[in-house]
């Protein structure tokens, strides 16, 4: 697949990314609309990985690091999504690299997410550690999971 990756912000990417995240979130995976969609995307850099003009095969959102609490200085990518019949090809790693990427460059001392648990293993194998308990999100169990960047045992980005 001849695919690009593009970052950008959600004024230039929602046209190619909302229609992948309703078909995989809110039509395949059940999560209501109005939990899908929030006032984070206009803050967040997005990626989308497309062929051409044609429609999204993969996306995913970084959102700013938080300033204050135990997280401060850490980033979170969230709204990872892949075309079912794409998954498995690498697409989902792309971006979520490109992602890591992006929070690297920018100063993050690194990322968290809340990784679906029958995600858990893609995202261990990219460099996160769970933390905490499994916990219920939009109906869906999911973990915490977290990457510091530049710490020992190579858990910064790729």
């Amino acid at each position: 697949m001849n695919a690009q990756l593009r970052l950008g912000d959600w004024q230039a990417l929602q046209a190619l990314a909302a229609p992948l995240r309703t078909a995989v979130f809110v039509e395949e995976q059940g999560v209501p609309a109005e939990l899908e969609w929030d006032a984070d995307d206009a803050v967040c850099l997005h990626a989308v990985l497309a062929a051409g003009e044609g429609p999204a095969s993969a996306t995913g959102r970084l959102l700013p690091a938080f300033d204050a609490g135990p997280d401060a200085g850490y980033a979170r990518i969230g709204r990872m999504a892949v075309s079912a019949g794409l998954r498995g090809a690498g697409l989902g790693a792309q971006v979520l690299d490109a992602l890591l990427a992006a929070a690297a460059r920018r100063g993050d001392l690194g990322v968290l997410l809340h990784a679906q648990c029958s995600a858990e293993g893609f995202y261990a194998r990219r460099g996160f550690r769970p933390r905490g308990e499994v916990f219920d999100e939009a109906g869906i169990a999911h973990v915490e999971m977290t990457v510091t960047f530049g710490e020992p045992g190579g858990t910064g980005p790729r």
